[in-house]
C-alpha cells in the first residue's frame, strides 16, 4: 500500500507481471490523470509560444521596413516596373498573411505604382484598375499594355481575345471588320477619364491598333467635352512598340507608312520600336516617313528609336532634338541605315554641316553593323558613350574606328567622356586601344561580350604607361573607378588584366568586375584574384559576378 492508502503498482512498471483485478481501476485512474497533465502541458506550450511571439523581432520591425522588403517581390515585366498577373497575385497573398503585413503593403505605395494591362482587361475591369492604382498615393504611376498575346497563365475562354489581327487579314481567329483588342480594352477609357499617369508603354499588335485606339479616345472625349486634360495628354514618358507595320498605297508615291505617330502627345521621354514593313529585304524603305511632328521632338530630353529601315529617317528627326540629353539608336536587323547613301541630299548636307545636339550627354547605339551615322553628328557635351554592335564578324576600321574617332574629334568631347562601354563586338586590339587610350577622363570602362586579344591590348597599355612614366605624363586610366570585363569566353584567364593592375602599383584604386560566358565560371576564382592583388597592395576591389544570358542589349 502507498502512503495515501492506494494500492502501489510500481512493481508493475518494471516488470511484465499482469495486474490483479483490484489494480486495474487504479492504473486506469492514473492514466487519466497523466493524460490531463499532458493536455495541460500542451496548453502551456501553446501559451508559451504565444508569449514568445510577443517578443519576436519580426513584430517589432516597422511596417515601412517590412514594406521595403516587399518591394523585392517579383516578377516585374522585363525592365519596366509594372506588376504582371503573377506579381499581382503574389502581392495580394502577402497582404493577406496578417494585419501588419497588410498595413505594410498598403503604406508602401511603390508596390502599387506599376500595372500591366492585357487584352482581357475590358471596360468591366475599370473599377479594379483604378482601385489598384489609387494605392500608389502621390507616386508617379506606370502602366504597360501588353497587346501581343496573353501570358502569365491568364486563361481566357474567349479565343477572339487571345491575339489581335489588326493589319493582318490572314490572322486566326477571324473577327468582324474594325474590331481591335486595344481599342475595345479598358485602355481608351483609362487614358481619357482615368487617373493621371507618368509613363505608358503600348505594345501594339500593329500600327493599325494605335490608330483605332486614338480614334476610340477621341470619341470618348467628344461625349464629355467639359472634362479636363486627359491622362494621355499629360504623360511625361511614352513607349510605343509595334509587332507589325501597316503600309498603304498613295498614287505615284507608292507604299507609305501609316503609324499615326503624328498624333502622339507631347512628352519628355519617347521610345519607339518600328519593325520591318516587309519580310522581303529588297523592299525600298528609304522614302518612308515616321511623321513625328517637330514640336514633339523639340520637347524631348530622352529618345530611344529602334528603326530597322534603310534610309535617312533619323536625319529628319535629329535636327529638332535641341533639348535631348539621352539618345539611344537601335538599328535593328538593318544595322546600316545609310549604307551606299552618300549621294542622298540629306547625307551630303549633314556631312558638310553636321547635326549639333547641344545638350546631349549620353549616346547609345545598338545592333550596328557600321556607325556611319556618327559622321553626321556633333555632341559637344557628351560624357557617356555606349556602343553596341551587331557581332557577326570582326568590325572593320571603316565601320567603327574611323566614325567614332571622327565623331569625338568634331564634337570636341574626347576629354569629356567619363563612361565608355563597348558591347557585342569583335575588334582588333590595336583598334580598341586607339579609341580607349584617347579617353583620358574615363571613370568607368566596360567591355561587354567583346572579342579581342586581351594579352595584346593590355600589353599596349603597359607600353603606353612605361612611356608616360619616363616622359612625366599621366598613366592610362588615371581617373578610372570601375573596370568591367563581361562575358569572357570559357577558358579565358584574367591574368593579363591582373598583371597590368599589379604593374600600375598601389596608386591605382578602382573596382574590377568580371563575368564569364558560361553558367558557372571555373577558370579563375574571385579569391585567387584578390589573393594575387593583395600582395601588391593595389587597393583594387575585385568581384567575379554570375553569368547573365543577355541576347538583346537594352
Amino acid at each position: 500500500m502507498s502512503e495515501d492508502g492506494t494500492h502501489s503498482i510500481s512493481y508493475l512498471l518494471d516488470s511484465n507481471t499482469p495486474p490483479k483485478p483490484v489494480e486495474i481501476p487504479v492504473v486506469e485512474a492514473l492514466i487519466l490523470d497523466l493524460v490531463d497533465k499532458i493536455s495541460e502541458l500542451r496548453r502551456l506550450e501553446v501559451d508559451l509560444e504565444r508569449h514568445r511571439a510577443i517578443l519576436s523581432p519580426i513584430r517589432r520591425i516597422p511596417r515601412e521596413v517590412l514594406g521595403h522588403v516587399f518591394t523585392f517581390l517579383h516578377p516585374y515585366e522585363r525592365e519596366e516596373k509594372v506588376r504582371n498577373a503573377v506579381g499581382r497575385k503574389g502581392l495580394l497573398q502577402l497582404s493577406r498573411v496578417c494585419k501588419l503585413w497588410r498595413d505594410a503593403a498598403l503604406v508602401t505605395h511603390e508596390l502599387w505604382a506599376g500595372l500591366q494591362i492585357q487584352p482581357r482587361h475590358t471596360l468591366e475591369s475599370l473599377k479594379s484598375v483604378e482601385t489598384w492604382l489609387s494605392q500608389a498615393g502621390s507616386l508617379p504611376r506606370r502602366m504597360q499594355y501588353q497587346g501581343w498575346n496573353l501570358r502569365d497563365g491568364e486563361a481566357s475562354t474567349n479565343l477572339s481575345r487571345q491575339s489581335c489581327s489588326c493589319g493582318n487579314p490572314n490572322a486566326w481567329p477571324r473577327r468582324e471588320p474594325g474590331q481591335c483588342l486595344l481599342a475595345t480594352s479598358v485602355m481608351p477609357q483609362l487614358l481619357t477619364n482615368g487617373p493621371r499617369l507618368d509613363h505608358l508603354t503600348l505594345m501594339c499588335s500593329s500600327t493599325v491598333c494605335l490608330g483605332k485606339f486614338l480614334d476610340a479616345m477621341d470619341a470618348l472625349r467628344q461625349k464629355n467635352t467639359a472634362a479636363g486634360p486627359r491622362p494621355w495628354d499629360t504623360l511625361r514618358s511614352l513607349s510605343i512598340k509595334f509587332r507589325s507595320t501597316h503600309l498603304q498605297m498613295e498614287g505615284q508615291v507608292g507604299p507609305t507608312f501609316v503609324g499615326h505617330l503624328e498624333r502622339l502627345p507631347i512628352v519628355e521621354s519617347l521610345e519607339v520600336h518600328i519593325p520591318s514593313p516587309f519580310e522581303d529585304s529588297d523592299f525600298d524603305t528609304s522614302h518612308l516617313e515616321l511623321n513625328i511632328l517637330p514640336n514633339r521632338i523639340e520637347r524631348l530630353t530622352t529618345l530611344y528609336m529602334c528603326c530597322p529601315w534603310r534610309g535617312p529617317q533619323l536625319l529628319k528627326l535629329l535636327p529638332h532634338c535641341c533639348n535631348l540629353e539621352t539618345l539611344t539608336i537601335n538599328f535593328g536587323n538593318c544595322g546600316s541605315p545609310l549604307w551606299n547613301m552618300d549621294d542622298h541630299p540629306l547625307v551630303q548636307h549633314y556631312t558638310a554641316s553636321p547635326i549639333v545636339l547641344p545638350k546631349l550627354r549620353t549616346l547609345r547605339t545598338r545592333m550596328g553593323r557600321n556607325l556611319d551615322l556618327l559622321y553626321l553628328l556633333k555632341a559637344p557635351q557628351l560624357v557617356n558613350f555606349d556602343i553596341g554592335m551587331f557581332r557577326i564578324a570582326k568590325v572593320s576600321e571603316d565601320a567603327l574606328l574611323l566614325p567614332v574617332a571622327n565623331f569625338l574629334d568634331q564634337s570636341g568631347s574626347t576629354r569629356n567622356i567619363s563612361t565608355f562601354q563597348l558591347r557585342a563586338c569583335h575588334i582588333d586590339a590595336e583598334g580598341l586601344f586607339s579609341i580607349i587610350s584617347n579617353l583620358t577622363a574615363l571613370t568607368n570602362l566596360t567591355l561587354d561580350d567583346v572579342k579581342v586579344e586581351m594579352d595584346s591590348l593590355w600589353n599596349m597599355f603597359k607600353g603606353h604607361d612605361h612611356a608616360a612614366a619616363h616622359g612625366g605624363n599621366e598613366l592610362s586610366f588615371s581617373n578610372l573607378e570601375k573596370l568591367e570585363i563581361l562575358k569572357l569566353p570559357p577558358g579565358y584567364q584574367l591574368d593579363p588584366i591582373v598583371d597590368y593592375i599589379k604593374e600600375r602599383g598601389p596608386s591605382l584604386k578602382f573596382q574590377l568586375v568580371a563575368s564569364y560566358n558560361i553558367p558557372e565560371q571555373r577558370v579563375m576564382k574571385e579569391e585567387d584574384i584578390r589573393q594575387t592583388l593583395r600582395f601588391t597592395r593595389s587597393g583594387v576591389q575585385t568581384s567575379v559576378i554570375p553569368y547573365v544570358k543577355n541576347l538583346y542589349y537594352l
